[in-house]
């Protein structure tokens, strides 16, 4: 796929002497020759520090920063800030697409929630999607870019960590539907409060056609109608679109029945049936029919991490360690109630990550719901080690402590007896899969 000159001009008002560039990267490691590379600059790098690299590996021009010095060889295109201006490349692009262009956002089940909506549109639509956690403002231009001529429909997950994010997503990705599926305290290092967080994700849906939203919290819907021309809710139970039927296997994978159709979801824990409600919803606003809906989200799976179920042996091991905040942890301690049927539960908790000056309060409540779980062991890391030892009392199964993943290992691997069922859950920062070999799990998996 190429760029011309043309589109760079009207995306950007700059008229490139080279008549066309072969793509438009930000990774001297990956660029084609032909290509155009953009320079962006963060805490620890500065692209700019890699244009002869650039020029090395073949690239045409670059985008930079005004004032950058000329590397031989080498078109520079000149913008006040190179990342709006890729932003701005990638808005040219979207706007090429000619059927619906859909955001995503939500402080939990984005990935899961995404994964689904593209496999719904694309029975209807050539679909691009987000992969990976591209969902910042280099990841969102990098994905709407890489979409191929031909695209008609975009499925883009936004995240964000600090007030403003979403907002310059949103200006990138120009979507028609929205999807909000929770609001729950999550980096509040960065947004202060839940109604911080509230504000920044409802701001993906200013002034857009359609938002449709997670039932829960309440003020989700109600805040929601002040950005968005119209609202949907769904969810599993007081929301315009919620399944008829709903029930959870011993496998902690949900069924519901809505529309005449009976779906059995191959994702584990009842909250991804939640998901499934948005998706739905979405799929009715788009005409395809219940049928269609029903087989492809019967087929899909998720990127490592995210409930994935591992085995070692008569071990069963529910990997959800990708992401964590009170809200994923409640929905992580639910499913691991509905999937013991009897069996031994091993717990391991570790840190929930960027909650600010409430992480103590909010680590302690989960503590006491860790606890009263009453799992045969508990294993704790980090920021879990204190509350879990104080509310200990209701505890009557094994405790362990320590201070990372690494320790916690062989003494966990010391408590097993080899059929258990085994539940990870910590923010991604605590690396928790570095216990999966200590449980006969090869190296590389989980990851």
């Amino acid at each position: 796929m190429s760029w011309s000159s043309d589109f760079i001009h009207q995306a950007l008002g700059i008229r490139p002497l080279t008549p066309s560039f072969s793509e438009i990267s930000t990774d001297t490691r990956t660029l084609r020759p032909g290509g155009l590379f953009v320079a962006l600059a963060g805490e620890r790098f500065d692209g700019h520090d890699h244009l002869a690299a650039a020029r090395a590996a073949g690239a045409t021009g670059a985008l930079v920063r005004k004032g950058t010095t000329g590397v031989s060889g080498l078109e520079l295109l000149e913008a006040a800030d190179p990342l709006l201006a890729y932003g701005a490349l990638a808005r040219a692009h979207r706007r090429s697409m000619t059927g619906p262009v859909i955001a995503i956002t939500g402080s939990n089940g984005k990935t899961s929630t995404r994964e689904m909506a593209a496999a719904v549109v694309r029975t209807r639509y050539a679909t691009h999607a987000t992969r990976l956690n591209l969902n910042n403002l280099v990841g969102i231009p990098q994905t709407i870019l890489s979409a191929p001529h031909g695209t008609e429909s975009l499925v883009i997950e936004a995240g964000a960590s600090i007030p403003g994010e979403i907002a310059r997503a949103r200006d990138i990705i120009e979507p028609t539907i929205v999807l909000i599926t929770t609001i729950a305290e999550s980096h509040l290092e960065g947004f202060g409060s839940l109604e911080g967080v509230l504000r920044e994700k409802l701001t993906l849906a200013e002034g857009v056609p359609l938002a449709i939203v997670g039932a829960v919290p309440p003020m989700l819907c109600t805040e929601a109608r002040r950005y968005a021309t119209r609202v949907i809710t769904a969810g599993l139970r007081d929301a315009d679109v919620m399944p008829s039927s709903l029930t959870v296997d011993r496998d902690g994978l949900p069924a519901f029945t809505l529309d005449g159709e009976t779906v059995q979801l191959p994702l584990r824990g009842e909250h991804q049936a939640g998901n499934a409600m948005l998706v739905w919803a979405l799929g009715r606003e788009l005409g395809i029919s219940p049928a269609r809906m029903a087989e492809a989200l019967a087929s899909l799976t998720l990127p490592g991490g995210r409930g994935e179920v591992l085995h070692a042996g008569d071990l069963t091991i529910v990997h959800d360690a990708y992401n964590a905040n009170p809200a994923s942890f409640q929905a992580a301690i639910a499913t691991a109630r509905a999937m013991r049927q009897g069996r031994r539960l091993v717990f391991v908790a570790g840190s929930m990550r960027e909650l600010g000056t409430d992480s103590d309060r909010l680590h302690q409540a989960i503590a006491e719901e860790l606890v009263a779980l009453n799992p045969d062991v508990l294993a704790v890391v980090g920021d879990f080690v204190t509350p879990v030892s104080a509310a200990r009392a209701g505890l009557t199964g094994e405790l362990i402590t320590a201070d990372d993943a690494p320790a916690l290992g062989p003494l966990l691997a010391s408590r097993i007896r080899g059929d258990e069922l085994i539940v990870l859950k910590a923010s991604r920062g605590v690396a928790l899969e570095r216990i999966l070999p200590y449980l006969g799990v090869r190296e590389g998996a989980g990851h």
